[in-house]
Formats: C-alpha cells, sequence, structure tokens
C-alpha cells in the first residue's frame, strides 16, 4: 500500500469542498502515479491536465500510467510535451510540460472541458510552473469557479505557500523505507570534483545494489565517467543520464540492470523528482547543481555551479529508499549541510523574465499584475520591458505588437523568435539568411563550438557537424521548410545576432568594449582586436563580462536593415572633466553613441535640469556635500517602512535613485554649475518626501536623539541590520532602569556604555541586568582608573551627572 493511499480520502474531500488544495507528500509517496490514474479511475473528475516540470519525467510517468491501463499512449492518459503529442478525444489524464498549460491557458482561458490541474512537483519553482499558476488562479477566479487547482511537492514550503493560496493542507508520509546519511566532509571545497570517483567507489564497496550519482551537468558526469572507466568491477554498468540525450538513450539508463550487474547511473538534477530507477538503494550526492543567474547589468543569464538547498538534498536522498533500505552519501560535512539555504532560489528571482512579460501582456495583465508568490524586482521588469521593445514585441507605450504576438506563437524564446521571423521577412531581399539563422540557432542550442568566432564555427558545422547540432539544425529546417544548401552564406551573420540580441552589439572602448545596453565587457584574449564594433552571442564569465562568442558588427546592414534600433536624440550631459556641458545631437544605438555633432537647440533649463539628474543616478546621493548628514534620515525612514508598511512608502536610497526625476528636479532649476550642485540642500528635499505627519511619527518611533537622565541629548546610530545604538557616559544612566524601546519594541536598542574618557565599557540591551550583574566589575577597576568621577554602588537609584563628584 503506497502512503498516499491512507489520505486519499480525505483529499477527495478536500478537493470537493475547496477550489484549491496543497498535496505535501515525500518521495515514493504515489502523489504522481497512483493519485492521478486513482482520480480518474473513480469518476471523480472528467478531464485532468497534470503539469510536470521536466520533461523526462512527464513522458516516463504517461507511459506507466497508460500501462497500468493496458492501453497505449494516448487513449485515456495523454502526453503532452516539446516535439512530442499523444492525446485523443478520450484522453482523461494529459501529463504536460515544458509551458504547454500555459500555452492551453493562452488559447482558451476557461480551460473548457478541464475540471482539475494537478501542479506536481512545485516546489522546483520553474518560472513555467509558477506563470501557469498565476494565469490558472485568474481562470479561477474570473471564469471557472468549479475549477479545482491541486498543488503537490514533496518539499512544501507549506506555511508560505498555504498564506498565498489561503487554501488547506493535506500531509501524506513519504516511503517506508529508511535512508541512512554518510557524510564525506572535504578540506578545500573548490576541489569537489576530484572528489568525487572515490565517494562512488567507496559506496560501491560498501553497498549492495545500483548507485545513483548527482551531478551539476553533463561536463561533470563526462568527467565523472571518465575517471571510473576501468576502476570498477566488471559487474558494474556505468550509465549516463541527463535531459539533452535522445529518448532511447534516456530509457536504457532507467531501465534495470541486467540479470547480475549493478548500475552506476550520473545524472543531473532530472532525475531528483518524479522518476523511480530500478534497483537504486545507494545514493552519491555532490551537493551541487547548475543554476540560473541572471546578470541584470549585462543581460546575460549564466548557468553557474551552486550548492542545492537542503529540501533539494532530501528529494535526491529518497531515491535511494524507494524500493528498499538505502543509503546517500553526501559530500561535505553536516554543519555544511545544515548551513545550506532551505529552499533553491526560484527561476522568477533569477533568469531573465523577458519571456514572462510578454506572456502577460498576451494575457491581458502585467507582471506586478499577477497572483505569484514571488514578484520579479523593478530592475528586472525594466530590463525585460526594453529588451522586448528593442526586439519590438512591445512598442514605446508597453503594448504588444503585432510582430510580439507572433513571436509568443512562435513557441520559443523572446529573442530566438524575432531572429527566426525576422530573417523570414528578409529572405527576399536577403537570399539565404533564413537558412543561416537556422544553423545559428541550432549552434547556440547544442553549444558545440570550434571558435568563438561565429563565422568559423559555423562554417565548421556546416562541413563536418557534429551529431549535436544535427539534432538541433534538423527541426528548425523542417518548421521553416527550408532544404539544405550547398553554401553557408554569412554575409548576414551580425545583422541575425543583432536580431537575437540587440542589447549585446558593441562599441571598442579602452581595453574592451560597451555594451548597447550600457555594461563593459571584456576584450578576447585572440579575436576582435582591431574591431570598432563587434556583434555578441554569448557572454559569461566573471560578472558576466567575458565573450563566448561574436563577430565583426556590418554597422551600415544594420542601419539600413533595422532603423527602429538607431535613435536621434539631442542631448545634454555635465562632462566633469571639462566641467562644462555638452549638448549634442545624437545617433544611438541603445546606449551607444555613433554618430555626434554640437546642438542647433538653445541649453534650456529642462536640458540642463536632466543632464544633472543624470549626473546624481551615475554617482548618487553621495555626490552632495550634506551626504553624510542625510545618510540616518534615510536609514530611519528606510527602517520605518519595514516596521510599519502601512505608514511609510519605501524610500531607501536605490528607490530615491529611480524617481530622482519626481522629487530632485524642482530643487535643481537653478543651478548652473557643479559646486552649486554639491552644495544642494538634500536635507530639505529627503525630508519634503514625508508629509507633516510622517516626519513627526517618525520622531516619534525612531528619535533621533534621545534624552538621557543627566539631562544630555544623545544621538542614535540607526544601522539598517541590527539593533539601533546609543553610546553615552555610563554616569549619565545612573537612575536608568531599563532600556529605552524603540518602535513599540520592534527594534532593540544596543547600549554602548562609556568611560569618562569615552572609551567603550559596556554592550548591553538589558540596562537592569547589568547594573545587578556585571556592574559591580566594572566600579572596581573605574575607581581606581576615574577616582573624581562618580561609581556608585546601586547605579540604579543613583543620581546621573556629566561632571566630576567635585562639581556635583
Amino acid at each position: 500500500m503506497l502512503p498516499i493511499e491512507a489520505v486519499y480520502e480525505k483529499l477527495v474531500a478536500q478537493l470537493q469542498q475547496h477550489n484549491t488544495v496543497l498535496l505535501q507528500a515525500p518521495p515514493g509517496a504515489g502523489k504522481s502515479t497512483w493519485l492521478p490514474l486513482n482520480l480518474v479511475k473513480n469518476n471523480y473528475f472528467k478531464r485532468i491536465v497534470m503539469l510536470e516540470p521536466r520533461r523526462l519525467a512527464a513522458r516516463n510517468i504517461a507511459q506507466f500510467l497508460a500501462l497500468q491501463q493496458n492501453e497505449v499512449l494516448g487513449q485515456s492518459i495523454g502526453l503532452k510535451i516539446r516535439n512530442e503529442v499523444a492525446v485523443s478525444e478520450h484522453t482523461r489524464l494529459e501529463i504536460v510540460t515544458e509551458g504547454v498549460l500555459t500555452k492551453m491557458l493562452q488559447s482558451d482561458p476557461e480551460l473548457a472541458g478541464v475540471d482539475l490541474l494537478i501542479f506536481d512537483e512545485f516546489h522546483e519553482r520553474s518560472l513555467a510552473a509558477d506563470t501557469a499558476l498565476a494565469f490558472a488562479l485568474e481562470t479561477q477566479a474570473a471564469f471557472r469557479d468549479d475549477l479545482k487547482i491541486l498543488v503537490m511537492s514533496a518539499t512544501l514550503d507549506s506555511e508560505r505557500y498555504q498564506a498565498f493560496l489561503d487554501c488547506p493542507v493535506v500531509a501524506s508520509d513519504g516511503r517506508s523505507h529508511p535512508v541512512s546519511e554518510v557524510y564525506h566532509p572535504l578540506r578545500d571545497e573548490s576541489k569537489w570534483l576530484e572528489a568525487m570517483p572515490s565517494l562512488i567507489l567507496n559506496a560501491l564497496q560498501q553497498q549492495s545494489g545500483s548507485a545513483l550519482v548527482f551531478l551539476p551537468g553533463k561536463r561533470d558526469i563526462n568527467f565523472i565517467y571518465q575517471s571510473l572507466e576501468g576502476n570498477v568491477t566488471s559487474d558494474i554498468q556505468v550509465v549516463t543520464l541527463f535531459g539533452e540525450q535522445d529518448k532511447a538513450t534516456q530509457q536504457a539508463a532507467i531501465a534495470p540492470p541486467k540479470a547480475g550487474l549493478r548500475k552506476v547511473v550520473l545524472t543531473t538534477n532530472v532525475a531528483e523528482t518524479s522518476l523511480t530507477i530500478e534497483g537504486i538503494r545507494i545514493v552519491v550526492d555532490s551537493g551541487k547543481r547548475r543554476a540560473a543567474q541572471f546578470n541584470l547589468k549585462t543581460g546575460v543569464t549564466e548557468l553557474v555551479t551552486v550548492s542545492i538547498s537542503r529540501s533539494s538534498a532530501v528529494q535526491r536522498a529518497g531515491r535511494a529508499g524507494r524500493i528498499e533500505p538505502g543509503v546517500v552519501y553526501r559530500l561535505g560535512s553536516h554543519e555544511q549541510f545544515e548551513r545550506r539555504d532551505r529552499h533553491d532560489v526560484p527561476e522568477i528571482l533569477s533568469s531573465d523574465i523577458a519571456g514572462l512579460v510578454l506572456e502577460a501582456k498576451i494575457w491581458g495583465s502585467e507582471v506586478e499584475q499577477l497572483p505569484l508568490l514571488d514578484v520579479p524586482s523593478s530592475g528586472a521588469l525594466q530590463q525585460a520591458h526594453q529588451l522586448l521593445n528593442m526586439l519590438e514585441a512591445v512598442d514605446k507605450q508597453g503594448k504588444v505588437t503585432e510582430l510580439g504576438r507572433k513571436m509568443h506563437q512562435f513557441g520559443t524564446e523572446p529573442r530566438l523568435a524575432h531572429m527566426l521571423l525576422k530573417a523570414m521577412e528578409l529572405e527576399q531581399s536577403k537570399p539565404g539568411i533564413s537558412h543561416l539563422a537556422c544553423y545559428l540557432v541550432a549552434l547556440l542550442e547544442c553549444r558545440v563550438s570550434a571558435s568563438p568566432e561565429l563565422r568559423v564555427a559555423l562554417q565548421s558545422q556546416f562541413e563536418k557537424p557534429h551529431k549535436s547540432f544535427s539534432q538541433a539544425l534538423k527541426p528548425w529546417l523542417k518548421r521553416l521548410k527550408i532544404n539544405e544548401r550547398s553554401t553557408l552564406n554569412c554575409e548576414y551573420l551580425s545583422l541575425l545576432v543583432a536580431l537575437a540580441f540587440p542589447d549585446r552589439l558593441a562599441k571598442s572602448r579602452g581595453q574592451g568594449f560597451v555594451l548597447a545596453n550600457g555594461a563593459g565587457v571584456n576584450a578576447h584574449e585572440t579575436h576582435w582586436l582591431d574591431c570598432d564594433y563587434i556583434a555578441i552571442a554569448s557572454l559569461g564569465g566573471h560578472k558576466g563580462q567575458r565573450i563566448f562568442s561574436a563577430t565583426e558588427l556590418n554597422l551600415l546592414l544594420l542601419q539600413e536593415s533595422l532603423p527602429h534600433l538607431f535613435v536621434e536624440k539631442d542631448i545634454c550631459e555635465f562632462d566633469e572633466k571639462s566641467e562644462r556641458f555638452l549638448h549634442e545631437q545624437r545617433v544611438q544605438l541603445g546606449t551607444l553613441v555613433i554618430e555626434s555633432k554640437p546642438s542647433t537647440k538653445a541649453l534650456d533649463v529642462e536640458a540642463r535640469t536632466q543632464a544633472w539628474l543624470n549626473l546624481v543616478a551615475k554617482h548618487g546621493l553621495a555626490l552632495f556635500n550634506e551626504y553624510q548628514q542625510v545618510q540616518p534620515l534615510l536609514n530611519r525612514m528606510t527602517l520605518a517602512q519595514r516596521f510599519y508598511p502601512q505608514e511609510f512608502e519605501k524610500l531607501d536610497e536605490p528607490t530615491l535613485l529611480e524617481g530622482i526625476d519626481n522629487w530632485l528636479a524642482p530643487y535643481l532649476v537653478s543651478v548652473k554649475k557643479l559646486a552649486e550642485l554639491k552644495k544642494l540642500d538634500l536635507m530639505s528635499a529627503v525630508k519634503g518626501l514625508l508629509d507633516w505627519n510622517q516626519q513627526q511619527r517618525l520622531d516619534e518611533i525612531l528619535p533621533k536623539r534621545i534624552q538621557v537622565p543627566s539631562g544630555s541629548s544623545i544621538k542614535i546610530e540607526y544601522p539598517l541590520h541590527g539593533p539601533a545604538k546609543l553610546s553615552v557616559r555610563m554616569q549619565e544612566v545612573y537612575g536608568l532602569l531599563a532600556t529605552p524601546v524603540l518602535c513599540n519594541g520592534k527594534l532593540p536598542l544596543l547600549m554602548e556604555l562609556l568611560s569618562p574618557a569615552h572609551r567603550p565599557l559596556q554592550l548591553t540591551q538589558d540596562l537592569a541586568h547589568f547594573w545587578q550583574t556585571s556592574y559591580k566589575e566594572v566600579q572596581k577597576e573605574m575607581k581606581g582608573r576615574y577616582p573624581k568621577h562618580f561609581w556608585p554602588d546601586d547605579p540604579a537609584t543613583a543620581q546621573a551627572t556629566n561632571k566630576v563628584k567635585s562639581r556635583m
């Protein structure tokens, strides 16, 4: 009996009573297989759509359930993933992934005929799952109050999810087989990959059964595969399993080992959830994964190796206890394990969200208006809007264009969709550009390259294609209905790169290049050293500043074919070197100045004010002489918003800099020189952001100073993290029975008690306790060092003073 069976009736009852339910069930409970199948068999729902985050898991679950029904796939059990569809009018349970559910909702917001949506393994928090859930919740609220939503995971952040969805939680026990833990500490964390082969061999020697080895990516898998080759016994078969493999290879890796053999499966986190591999009772966990990290400055999403969260580690370990008692070997110490984050960072906070922004607009909403568990930062949203505008998907007002709708229907990421669609439009005037576009997409997808120069890399694949390149190329040629040609015309290559990556067009500057989005990148060691302009397809490395692949940019061709990228502007800037205004007419490609000449317009107040605003935005508020005096006020305003969000808006420095056009511009009208700008009354400008009542309230909850028993008014320091701090001579707080309270006790106050010479004697957040305990030791020492000062036996009742004894 599977654990999910014990809570089945309760779950069904909750689904009948509530529109949305959370199911928390550890690995092996049967939530991905037994549960949806029985919901269909028992006729609780007419048609169920279940979203699986991974294609491999979706395919295997669908095939397993079809087998349980003694059917071929596509009858009562259906599957719909990228390049693979098996559904019919008889399908009652449809397993989908890769944004398929989002497309279903976009084409039919009412989801006619579907009465239950299941989000499996939701803890993985893929961008597609977050988007689909947001749309589904809006469908439920606006069109289908009868639509049921079941969110499932092995490691739910239940309290947070329950508060967000406002729904009940049903919890199921997990596997009945225990998994013991073995930790393998590392002396040098950077040598983790080199430590894996010996750990795997030790596990195989100490344990029986087959092993599942978790590694971050394909390159790491290949390294371990080669390291194990020749070092394992003849009864052990080493296989690999990752997302980019063909279906047959994946199925072979999942299949049970042959009689008398043990299997070692080297895999990525593709096998972390919803996948059972027969015979596995050993898990060897590197504790690493490949994660997308979006660099907001360069506009590049990099795949980096990071430590997994504790919840992911629990998921991986669960693979060992599916069939019988198992063991997990974890690379690293137990202390390191406990220091890991509780949950992985969701994709919506760590990836390029241009696709999400376009999805939301097609849906008829903005990202900020969607019911999302986590909302992207304003900076990420702004960057996404700018990119979509450069890709012609949205206009200057943020409305979706006709091309934007075509890009959305194309079914791939906005950058590549824009390039391919525009290439087809340009084919008549630029023969061969569509063929070249398919080659470029295939090269970018398969990541096989012989050179950082795109022309060389493409020509190499044209003449002698790699197997994975050919596999990536074939679907695109078929989709665009293009036949292979005898030559590859690379004349339009930089134009294609510009169509996909307009923000990565770059101009030579100093020892590197500056991108159209304003970010700087390093020069390549060997390529493009004499180029004025290049078109970059791939960036990464440290801070996203290393060029991986690019080609020289044909600027004239770009101006002729993509005039929308070039903007004529009347620019006024303050040049800090010459300390004068530059007033020019410019042709710009993003932030890149292509042409410039002196402006024919007069330098008016509006242009000059904007120049000052740009200068402040560049340097921050530290540009002003009063900044050190204003900093405490900024900290107090930030803390006030943190503790009283209903009374105070967010007014920290980054927020103020984003909106300087609104609050600072009026103070700059009469400023004509840099010296005048620096002397600006910044305090008044910042204070003006609070009305009179808010200023009074701020002084009440977070006073600038506190009057101590001696009568002195002492300044309070307000750091943004940790307690506030009051540094005061000890004699001045005699008679004070308790530590003063800030923000009604929400913000602790740290009292730094000083000697008569203003040297620290004691730090305390509990003054009454200090008087009763440690004060005696301080009194004993201070009487000898400062005999002229007052050191009473009972400081809690003594008279406070800021004078020596003779003047009291």
